[in-house]
């Protein structure tokens, strides 16, 4: 959730930079980072996404797509977010198997100055009949709910924008399908960013999931309701993009030479030359564009960027004490369920002797020198660093600041016992890269341990959403325990 309150400063900025009628939408996929969720995750993930939709009506949302992580914690929540949201949720094929009826809004019409704009919600249909919520709803194909839908919104609006969270493939096939759908919005389990592609009549773009960055278009909508960056358009960008090289060039030579130098200057008189002609080229295709404007035949054109919500961007005040407030809440679930487990377990902690970890503690009997190092490492004040934002109960961040799992061995598989771990084993310790530690610690065998870590282990952790400057061939090199026997050899 941390980069809200960045989203939050960034449109408030972008929105007073341009002072533009604008709209502002999600392709959806935005209160949860899975298609499921297990039941200890379950209650934490809720008040998370309570605090998502808060942000979104404060930073003055539009309308936003059903995606179907944003099911992972049942419809009927997610009905309950849509009835305290100020924006529209909107799904043109989640509908009642009873009846086909719509369970959200299909569409909604908005004012952008003079436009009328239709925005339509596609939640992703992967070729299943799949029911939802006890069998009473179920998810349509688009080919069954858009025709009529937008040939109905065609003849009310202006412009027609299409969110849809179907894969990148079934998007190119609508785009195909409808050249009256002008923007589609994607949001699919990817992370990077895709910049506007033109298929058909359609421009598909994309932002990174989960919130790293911001993507914001400007568009000049005109009455031919086509893209162009062809014929005059094209040409008018070229030339003014070569005027501005040539004046350059002209601006360095007029700094390094007098007028009677300048004179006899070939080169930098065929640069004039050339300038005066670009500008009237200029001149004659904004006049050219202008017609076309007037007489409903320009194409329409567009501007697009994305932002990085970095970790150094300014914060809008108003979105940040709503963030604070949920990460403190959900830490406090999580600390209320640590309770409750001590009280029904047999103590406080997991049982030592049931764990499939050892703990640090062992390893340093025999290791002394790699433990001195691995103590001075990020890793082993992983945990502290959690304890330090007092979000030690916050299962979301737990996973990665513990030991707890290994390639496919998990200490649980409810997360839950997470908030009851050992202090041995409250930090990223030994064993999350070289695996469990009993086995060589009782054999003193080296086949029952695992020398180097691979790169999949440390991507459990080190992802691009996490954190986009890891470079496992450099960094693994930091974290490398220097080379020695065993201390009681």
């Amino acid at each position: 959730m941390g980069g809200l309150s960045k989203k939050a400063y960034q449109l408030e900025k972008i929105r007073g930079l341009h002072e533009l009628p604008y709209l502002t939408l999600d392709g959806g996929n935005l209160l949860f980072k899975q298609e499921r969720l297990s039941p200890g995750l379950l209650r934490q993930a809720k008040i998370a996404a309570e605090g998502i939709v808060d942000s979104y009506n404060l930073m003055g949302y539009d309308a936003v797509a059903v995606g179907r992580y944003d099911l992972a914690a049942g419809l009927s929540f997610l009905q309950e977010q849509a009835a305290g949201s100020k924006f529209t949720w909107l799904s043109a094929n989640l509908v009642n198997k009873s009846d086909e009826k719509p369970l959200f809004s299909p569409s909604v019409i908005q004012k952008a100055g003079n436009l009328s704009v239709g925005i339509i919600g596609l939640t992703e249909y992967d070729g299943s009949l799949r029911s939802l919520e006890n069998d009473a709803a179920v998810l349509l194909p688009w080919q069954k709910v858009l025709p009529e839908l937008v040939a109905d919104l065609e003849a009310k609006c202006d412009l027609i924008i299409l969110l849809s969270n179907n894969n990148p493939k079934q998007n190119e096939e609508i785009a195909e399908s409808f050249s009256n759908i002008h923007i589609i919005i994607q949001s699919t389990p990817h992370s990077r960013n895709i910049a506007p592609q033109l298929k058909n009549n359609s421009l598909l773009a994309k932002t990174g999931k989960q919130g790293k960055y911001l993507g914001w278009m400007l568009v000049s909508w005109y009455k031919s309701k086509t893209w162009g960056r062809a014929g005059a358009v094209k040409d008018l960008a070229l030339k003014k993009q070569e005027l501005d090289g040539i004046i350059g060039r002209i601006s360095r030579i007029e700094r390094r030479e007098n007028e009677e130098e300048l004179a006899k200057n070939s080169s930098y008189q065929k640069l004039v030359s050339t300038r005066e002609r670009l500008l009237s080229e200029i001149i004659f295709l904004e006049n050219e564009l202008y017609d076309l404007r007037e007489e409903g035949q320009a194409p329409s054109t567009f501007e697009n960027q994305f932002v990085a919500l970095d970790i150094n961007l300014p914060d809008q005040p108003d979105v940040e004490k709503i963030v604070s407030a949920v990460k403190q809440k959900v830490n406090q679930e999580g600390r209320n369920q640590a309770a409750v487990t001590s009280q029904t377990s047999s103590g406080s902690e997991l049982m030592t002797e049931e764990l499939v970890f050892a703990g640090w503690l062992v390893c340093a009997e025999c290791h002394k020198a790699q433990t001195e190092f691995w103590q001075r490492t990020d890793h082993a004040s992983a945990y502290q660093s959690l304890v330090g934002q007092d979000q030690q109960f916050n299962l979301d961040c737990l996973p990665c600041h513990v030991t707890a799992e290994y390639k496919e061995i998990k200490i649980s598989d409810d997360e839950t016992a997470l908030l009851s771990l050992p202090t041995k084993l409250q930090q990223i310790g030994c064993e999350v890269c070289h695996g469990p530690g009993k086995n060589h610690a009782a054999s003193l065998e080296a086949s029952a341990i695992s020398r180097k870590p691979d790169i999949a282990i440390c991507l459990r952790c080190h992802t691009s959403e996490r954190d986009e400057k890891f470079n496992f061939d450099n960094d693994i090199e930091k974290i490398a325990c220097p080379a020695g026997r065993r201390s009681n050899e």
